[in-house]
């Protein structure tokens, strides 16, 4: 169990977290944290990172992803106007 003093971060208050803490939580410098209030306890916690958009649709070719959502359970209708799409 680590411990920690509360300092003064100009108006607020701050806690360094130790770095064996930092470490176990793949935190550093930089990094968006969540910190949730309870009832006696405080909880930080580090935010999920979000994705790219190349990362979401990695592993697939823009075919692939078309004819992925052709056979799905919605039913968009045949393409009309500006929203034709040529394969």
């Amino acid at each position: 169990m680590s411990h920690a003093i509360i300092g003064r971060w100009g108006k607020s208050l701050g806690v360094r977290l130790p770095a064996d803490v930092a470490h176990k939580l793949g935190l550093d410098a930089g990094v968006t944290v969540e910190i949730v209030a309870g009832e006696g306890e405080i909880v930080v916690r580090p935010l999920a990172r979000k994705a790219t958009l190349g990362e979401m649709f990695a592993g697939k070719s823009a075919r692939q992803w078309r004819a992925l959502y052709r056979e799905s359970a919605v039913d968009f209708g045949p393409d009309v106007g500006r929203e034709i799409v040529d394969e």
